[in-house]
């Protein structure tokens, strides 16, 4: 691999000199810094920015942290969206990805200490926002910075990026009850009970409330509950879940009792491809892609200033599609 060295050697000049230009040190003259930047390019030089930020006791990775719940894993498109905005944003900044997925929360927390004691990372992304949480507690006492994605459950002060899951929550089931004609309702949510969940559930009962309907609601999980509750209400014409899979794991079993098709359903993420249910499906697109490109953006606000009426928080609207 070409060194500053070998730049230092070919454009005829010492390695602080060759160093300085490539730096756009103004000590430099613009000519220099000019035709060894050029040479620099010519070669194929890739500046070590992980040696750089060592030396100031910073990797140049930052650590993104995800839920231990099972339904979260990578694979699940809204993840990789985030990841692709997040990914965007390091490129440009000569940083990378390092990613901590545990099971349990003991073991992703060991995950994080490594990344911070041996790695020496010292930024993460967080893709949760849950109160008493163990490893924004450990970020916290070490002064590591850090950024969630969905509006931290205890601590204001935390840096964030989220949708405003309040209003995305009235306009999704406004959007069932009066545009879908849906006159009986359900909630669909997984068993975990997260803060948009949360957030979503409020503004579903909100209009539901205006509607004068009840406010039936589920929790996935154990199945034969699920299935069961299902049987207590063949009332049910439409449904409203807090993602894509949750939303066609409910009309899954629901059809396994019914013979339906083209049934309306309103959910988040836009996650799934086209033609994979037949339901009537309307999925609220919350931008992941430039969710993560945000994040990326409030984390080195240290360095890169944010002008902004809400220091340390960004919101993305959201579309129904």
């Amino acid at each position: 691999m070409l060194t500053i060295r070998d730049i230092a050697a070919k454009a005829g000049v010492s390695v602080s000199t060759a160093s300085r230009a490539l730096n756009n040190n103004p000590r430099i003259s613009q000519a220099t810094r000019e035709r060894i930047q050029a040479l620099a390019d010519a070669e194929g030089y890739l500046p070590n920015y992980n040696a750089k930020n060592l030396t100031a006791g910073e990797a140049n990775a930052v650590g993104v942290v995800f839920p231990t719940a099972n339904h979260t894993l990578p694979e699940n498109p809204f993840y990789i969206d985030l990841l692709r905005g997040i990914n965007a944003q390091l490129v440009q900044r000569q940083y990378v990805l390092s990613v901590a997925i545990s099971k349990t929360p003991e073991d992703l927390l060991k995950n994080v200490k490594s990344m911070v004691a041996q790695g020496k990372i010292k930024r993460f992304i967080l893709f949760y926002a849950q109160a008493d949480d163990p490893i924004t507690n450990f970020l916290r006492q070490h002064k590591l910075r850090f950024v969630t994605i969905g509006h931290p459950a205890d601590h204001a002060e935390d840096f964030f990026v989220d949708n405003d899951n309040l209003q995305a929550g009235i306009g999704g089931a406004t959007y069932l009850l009066d545009q879908l004609a849906v006159k009986h309702p359900v909630f669909v949510e997984s068993e975990h009970d997260w803060g948009y969940e949360q957030q979503r559930r409020e503004g579903y009962e909100r209009v539901t409330a205006e509607f004068n309907v009840e406010p039936l609601t589920c929790k996935l999980g154990e199945l034969n509950r699920v299935r069961l509750f299902i049987k207590q209400h063949p009332e049910i014409d439409g449904i409203m879940a807090t993602d894509d899979y949750n939303a066609i794991e409910f009309y899954r079993l629901l059809r396994e009792q019914y013979d339906i098709s083209r049934f309306p359903v309103v959910s988040f993420n836009h996650s799934l491809p086209d033609g994979l249910t037949d339901a009537d499906l309307h999925s609220v697109d919350l931008f992941p892609e430039k969710m993560g490109s945000a994040t990326v953006a409030l984390l080195f606000s240290d360095r890169e200033p944010l002008e902004s009426p809400t220091p340390g928080q960004i919101k993305i609207p959201y579309e129904i599609k």
